[in-house]
């Protein structure tokens, strides 16, 4: 099966997507930028989200998450990821999020992500589309313009601000993560808007991605024994792959380098494993070397399970050089072709 360009194709539209910070402005046409020199400004910041429009097509409880939803959204362009609400995530207007609905899940742009097909996005933010209002989330400075310096708010007497839960907020908005809701902006550099409402985000402590249990994980990717092992568009016979106590994908050493062309041998004098003639790795030591460089850690040592070493696959990226190495619906998928971010 080749699957590559599918993906390729996936990725060109969700980079297009994935870059937009401002929920529906490109359907009311509020939001502008007239100029070259406007697209070039803007570009040099960068927002602290980044988001995902789409339009939902299944919604379902996760097995392993506590009152969190799983929701699958579709884009114009065909893209389909995941977008995670959890009972952390705020819902703008607490608006109903239903089959059809067509919502933008925003999410920390500097969040580590599970490297999987959909993509997933763990929502700081939802909002369900309203033509007659746009919705920007990102954090704001002391002269109230955002961080990708895109947009510049004038707070009137009319417009309400608040916490999540409604409670008025009459604190400083400076340097504060802000869901900013309005209509029409001039076409200045920034743009500026009146808002007619902004929600002030209260910060919540967020769990680093090592933290996440090994349930959140296996709910996220699914069952990694099942999946095909495919290196370089072809499937290979190999042993099944798994997921260890860390949540760290494991997949058969031997097997996958012998199908990238690498030699593998015992070395008694050093007791460790040698592809070619350049990589080496013991059993038990999280203690990689690649060539003369230093030695590489990957958090996670090779294991040995009934005769065969399973290494992480994060190995054949970070040791073995090659471009991807990643899980992708039913296939891991191992090969040095054009990188996938």
């Amino acid at each position: 099966m080749n699957f590559k360009n599918v993906l390729a194709g996936f990725l060109s539209v969700a980079i297009l997507s994935a870059t937009s910070v401002t929920a529906f402005a490109a359907t009311t046409g509020d939001l502008q930028i007239t100029n070259d020199i406007a697209s070039t400004e803007v570009s040099a910041k960068q927002s602290y989200f980044n988001s995902f429009t789409g339009t939902v097509k299944e919604i379902r409880d996760s097995e392993s998450m506590k009152g969190s939803k799983f929701i699958t959204v579709e884009s114009e362009g065909g893209a389909t990821s995941t977008i995670v609400v959890s009972s952390d995530t705020y819902v703008v207007n607490h608006a109903e999020i239903i089959v059809g609905s067509v919502i933008t899940g925003f999410y920390d742009a500097n969040a580590p992500m599970l490297m999987i097909y959909p993509p997933q996005y763990n929502a700081k933010v939802v909002a369900v589309e309203n033509k007659e209002q746009n919705v920007k989330v990102d954090v704001f400075d002391k002269d109230l313009v955002s961080a990708d310096h895109s947009l510049k708010l004038n707070i009137n007497e009319d417009t309400k601000i608040a916490l999540e839960d409604g409670t008025v907020y009459d604190g400083e908005l400076a340097n504060k993560t802000l869901v900013v809701i309005y209509g029409a902006t001039t076409k200045s550099i920034p743009a500026q808007t009146n808002p007619s409402q902004i929600v002030v985000l209260q910060e919540k402590a967020v769990p680093p991605l090592q933290n996440v249990t090994e349930e959140e994980k296996a709910a996220a990717i699914g069952d990694i024994s099942t999946k095909e092992i495919i290196v370089n568009n072809k499937k290979i016979e190999a042993p099944a792959a798994y997921m260890n106590n860390q949540g760290t994908v494991m997949v058969p050493l031997r097997a996958i380098s012998e199908a990238l062309g690498f030699a593998v041998t015992w070395s008694a004098e050093s007791q460790s494993i040698l592809l070619g003639n350049g990589i080496s790795l013991t059993a038990g030591k999280d203690y990689y070397t690649y060539m003369k460089t230093s030695p590489i850690q990957l958090g996670t040592a090779p294991e040995l399970v009934d005769g065969i070493t399973f290494v992480p696959l994060r190995f054949f990226k970070e040791v073995t050089r090659m471009n991807n190495a990643y899980v992708f619906e039913s296939q891991i998928v191992i090969d040095n072709e054009t990188p996938m971010q």
